[in-house]
């Protein structure tokens, strides 16, 4: 009789054992998505504070604004940015490889080449 006892109450343990690591698994998963839809949607507002998007890297010669927030080329002026990217270079034509984000209508200037 003892051994019928001790038999049922070790398999009512291990059964609320398996039971708890199964609850356990099942929370994780969703901290898991949840910590990567976060992720994602902080690169996706760092990608339009920053001025970029998906578009690919473009690149055209103009004339660096007085305050290197800006850059003009063909008669049309863009706000750039980075202007971090610009800033030894106010006032003079460069070529520059950026990329435009549509949905502010700024460009992200990548790299400056000195103008010739």
């Amino acid at each position: 009789m003892t051994k019928l006892i001790t038999a049922l109450l070790a398999l009512a343990l291990s059964s609320a054992a398996i039971a708890f690591a199964q609850d356990t698994t099942q929370q994780q998963n969703p901290n898991n998505n949840s910590k990567m839809e976060q992720q994602s949607a902080n690169q996706s507002a760092e990608n339009q504070v920053n001025g970029m998007n998906t578009s690919p890297h473009h690149t055209m010669t103009g004339m660096v604004g007085d305050d290197g927030r800006t850059f003009s080329s063909n008669n049309t002026t863009w706000k750039v940015s980075n202007p971090n990217a610009l800033k030894n270079y106010n006032g003079q034509n460069v070529t520059v490889r950026y990329q435009f984000n549509s949905d502010r209508n700024t460009i992200k200037v990548n790299k400056v080449e000195s103008g010739q």
